[in-house]
């Protein structure tokens, strides 16, 4: 594999300090209907554990890879579709995560552009090979996320997603 196998951006990831607040803005800037779109869940005491999360057991068993370990890497979301992509809004915990460290370090921004892709494992050794290494992997079932070290090359890090189309 020489190249991406796709060039069109689906998604923007944007950390946030405040997930409500910034999907209110988001909501009365464009007249947007909130009903349409993913809204932001309150946090509850359940939601709080940051127990480590369990290596996965091989085929499609969810789990999250972060800078080497195995973790639960959390955060609130929510979807604000602006055509001809969306945002993803995200207010990261307080705890390890790709958003944490991005907010730590740049405060809230987009952190991220997304482009959907065919061939997980190849798109990854494609990075590789290019000097910018996956740095978070994320197995959701039938979906697989990995965000590359690549703002230094690219300006921005780069969010590989694949979903199976079975």
């Amino acid at each position: 594999m020489e190249q991406i196998s796709n060039n069109q951006i689906i998604k923007l990831g944007v950390v946030v300090d405040n997930l409500e607040e910034a999907f209110q803005y988001y909501v009365e800037l464009f007249k947007l209907d909130p009903a349409k779109m993913r809204a932001p869940k309150p946090r509850s005491p359940e939601s709080e554990s940051s127990q480590a999360a369990p290596a996965p057991e091989g085929g499609n068993t969810p789990f999250v890879w972060h800078r080497g370990e195995y973790r639960k890497a959390r955060c609130r979301t929510a979807i604000i579709p602006l055509e001809p992509i969306y945002l993803e809004l995200i207010e990261p915990y307080d705890e390890a995560s790709p958003w944490t460290e991005f907010r730590e370090k740049h405060g809230p921004g987009i952190h991220f552009m997304t482009f959907h892709i065919d061939g997980f494992e190849e798109h990854i050794q494609l990075m590789e090979s290019k000097g910018m290494p996956a740095f978070f992997k994320q197995e959701k079932g039938k979906e697989r996320y990995a965000y590359f070290d690549s703002a230094s090359k690219l300006g921005t890090t780069i969010e590989f997603k694949e979903i199976d189309k079975k």
